[in-house]
């Protein structure tokens, strides 16, 4: 069979389940598509290479695939070995050695201008210190359904708030 009388698509067509065998045999599930990819170029690059002197095409053309394949899946693992990325579940807050954001309060401030004052120590307990209700409640003595209200409350005039500055 001389492989370079016929076109590359009808030898695409002839290996197209060589290709696909060679991903189940690598158990090459994960990228499948750019998997299949790659061997389809290196089919391509056989074909281009095939010297019918040196032996036959089939047998060349899927070493040449299963190659081309395992050579790209060491440079992944490689790669992935190199390169780790952190998930958020593992990543590790560093506590800051300030209390604040250098000018949070300052920018807060234009949000607050018509709320009472249990309104802006909630803000600023909640917001700045990032306390929690309870703890809120211990401060402000008062009980845990006006924390929620007063949370309500000073969320809505801080929209307001923003509404008009932003006009």
């Amino acid at each position: 069979m001389d492989i370079k009388a016929k076109a590359f698509d009808e030898v695409l067509r002839m290996f197209e389940p060589a290709i696909k065998k060679q991903l189940v045999s690598l158990r090459l599930y994960k990228d499948y598509d750019e998997f299949y990819q790659i061997g389809c170029i290196a089919l391509w690059n056989a074909y281009q290479m095939f010297n019918p002197d040196k032996g036959h095409f089939p047998t060349y053309a899927i070493s040449f695939i299963r190659g081309r394949m395992l050579s790209h899946l060491s440079k992944e693992t490689r790669y992935s070995e190199r390169h780790a990325f952190a998930a958020e579940a593992m990543m590790e807050v560093v506590p800051s050695e300030c209390d604040q954001i250098p000018l949070e309060a300052e920018l807060l401030e234009a949000y607050l201008w018509n709320l009472t004052a249990k309104e802006k120590t909630w803000v600023y307990e909640a917001i700045i210190l990032q306390k929690k209700p309870s703890e809120i409640q211990a401060i402000l003595c008062i009980s845990r359904n006006s924390i929620y209200t007063l949370r309500k409350n000073a969320l809505r005039k801080m929209r307001e708030n923003a509404f008009v500055l932003s006009q």
